[in-house]
């Protein structure tokens, strides 16, 4: 599974005039490095913007957030196929309103501040905090640095984790807030999350 996929909803974005003009897709074959779009029957209003070279700035929707990037047309939509440029390494993915998590099993490496290196496990991941089992007793407020290792080949996570709360019930479960997380990792958590969501569809 695949950040772009074919079924997605998408919109195109260019200015005409003083306007900035929105279209609304569906992505019907995606390739490595481009993406076969079905326009909408109105799309001719707009044609002279829809010619091969141009540039335009796309949305894709997923269901924990959008994905966007700037495109170039490679084939024009009086062809066969209209197709758009996709470049793996020139995306954002951007949450929604509503905080996106999803149920995880991935391993957690904690470093305590004596040094100390607990080796757990999260059952939630989310883009603004962390929920995982330990036996240590942490208390609310508590601070550590965590490495988040993801599968396969899609990086560990570096951030600051401050306790927020420890389960009422289960007192081995605990939820962590993130702080000194960089664009890059924050990214990459998102890009996993998405993966993990439609994965599991």
């Amino acid at each position: 599974m695949d950040l772009i996929k074919s079924g997605q909803k998408i919109s195109i974005y260019f200015q005409k005039g003083e306007n900035l003009v929105e279209i609304s897709c569906l992505i019907t074959k995606a390739y490595e490095d481009r993406i076969v779009v079905e326009l909408p029957q109105y799309f001719m209003r707009y044609i002279e913007f829809l010619n091969v070279g141009q540039r335009l700035t796309v949305k894709v929707f997923s269901k924990i957030g959008t994905v966007d990037f700037n495109t170039i047309i490679i084939s024009s939509p009086l062809e066969d196929d209209f197709m758009i440029e996709y470049d793996r390494n020139a995306i954002k993915l951007t949450p929604t309103s509503e905080i996106p998590s999803v149920e995880a099993i991935e391993s957690l490496n904690i470093k305590l501040p004596d040094s100390n290196i607990l080796r757990e496990k999260t059952f939630v991941l989310s883009t603004e905090y962390i929920k995982f089992y330990s036996d240590y007793s942490f208390k609310v407020n508590d601070t550590f640095e965590g490495e988040l290792i993801l599968p396969k080949n899609y990086g560990i996570i570096n951030f600051t984790g401050t306790v927020t709360e420890v389960d009422p019930v289960y007192d081995n479960e605990f939820t962590a807030s993130y702080s000194n997380m960089i664009e890059e990792d924050r990214q990459a958590l998102l890009y996993y999350m998405y993966l993990y969501s439609n994965n599991s569809d």
